[in-house]
């Protein structure tokens, strides 16, 4: 997720201070599709302005002892130009699958089958509060949402739906025990296995 692209697509709509870019990214629910941090967000903001991609608009005094000035940032012509070649290249990217439980699935068999069995109970409770709430959010806001929005919260809880279904087919094995099942091969068949497929092959 570009945090550059997110930034400068908040400004094209209108000036914003940081902490109105942050609650703007929790108010529309963002949060539960991308990861943030505040740190990246405010960093992004300093490197963007010495660029020249955003300015300020306004400086507002904050009244109060050691308290800094708040700075409301607006978009530049090159930072438009910018949000178009981020927007572009953002379409452009391919996808592949990702979760943080693919790596450990090369490794299952050798796990603790109780703690296996709890963490993938508790990916799939967390998945399911996921999609209740992507769920609300579209029965709430979903009249007068952008088209665009819209069609980012059904694809999230479609991909969610999917992540549901294999997380579920993993609780079956982790119960079942085939799950931490090891190689069908003993070494030495797999040794020649993969000598066999070292071989170069016959015209």
């Amino acid at each position: 997720m570009s945090m550059r692209l997110l930034i400068l697509g908040l400004l094209m709509e209108y000036e914003r201070h940081p902490y109105e870019i942050r609650q703007t990214i929790k108010d529309r629910n963002w949060n539960e599709c991308f990861k943030l941090r505040d740190g990246s967000l405010y960093y992004a903001v300093d490197q963007l302005r010495e660029d020249g991609l955003i300015e300020a608009a306004e400086v507002v005094s904050v009244p109060g002892e050691n308290r800094p000035d708040k700075t409301i940032y607006r978009i530049t012509d090159s930072g438009r130009a910018a949000f178009q070649e981020l927007l572009n290249a953002q379409f452009k990217q391919i996808s592949y699958p990702q979760h943080p439980l693919f790596l450990a699935m090369a490794f299952v068999r050798h796990g603790d089958p109780k703690k296996v069995e709890e963490n993938i109970v508790k990916q799939l409770e967390a998945c399911q509060s996921r999609i209740e709430r992507m769920h609300a959010v579209l029965q709430l806001k979903g009249n007068f949402l952008p088209r665009g929005s819209s069609l980012m919260i059904q694809g999230f809880i479609q991909f969610s739906e999917t992540e549901k279904q294999w997380l579920t087919t993993l609780l079956e094995e982790a119960r079942s025990g085939s799950l931490f099942e090891g190689h069908k091969l003993t070494p030495e068949q797999w040794e020649a296995f993969i000598k066999y497929k070292q071989l170069p092959t016959s015209e």
